[in-house]
């Protein structure tokens, strides 16, 4: 045990990258151990998946189209790794970590569409 933790003392990108492999590994764990747990991160990522591609496609056929083509994807097929995925992705947000990407790409959405006038 003590050779594991002089392994990783003094040595911080090591420590955040165990850290991000135990959270990737404990929504799973979780949604094994608690049912009621996964039911709820399944419904958050289907009305998460819903909402996105309906603010990028509008309401319509294409929306349920590709919101039931997702959802069945990373829902149904693999609830596992979509849970790990989403929680990874929701911590580096909360850190600011990909605050530059969502803004590069809110203002391409900005430059390309038309305004009236």
């Amino acid at each position: 045990m003590s050779k594991i933790i002089e392994f990783f003392t003094g040595n911080l990108l090591l420590m955040i990258l165990a850290a991000f492999i135990l959270l990737a590994a404990l929504p799973p764990i979780i949604m094994i151990l608690f049912p009621m747990a996964d039911l709820i991160m399944r419904f958050i990522m289907i009305i998460l998946i819903y909402i996105n591609v309906r603010g990028y496609l509008g309401n319509g056929i294409p929306t349920l189209i590709v919101s039931a083509a997702l959802i069945y994807t990373i829902v149904i097929k693999h609830a596992y790794l979509g849970a790990s995925i989403y929680v990874i992705f929701y911590v580096l947000l909360m850190f600011q970590f990909l605050g530059v990407i969502v803004w590069g790409l809110n203002t391409v959405k900005i430059m390309t569409t038309k305004h009236p006038g």
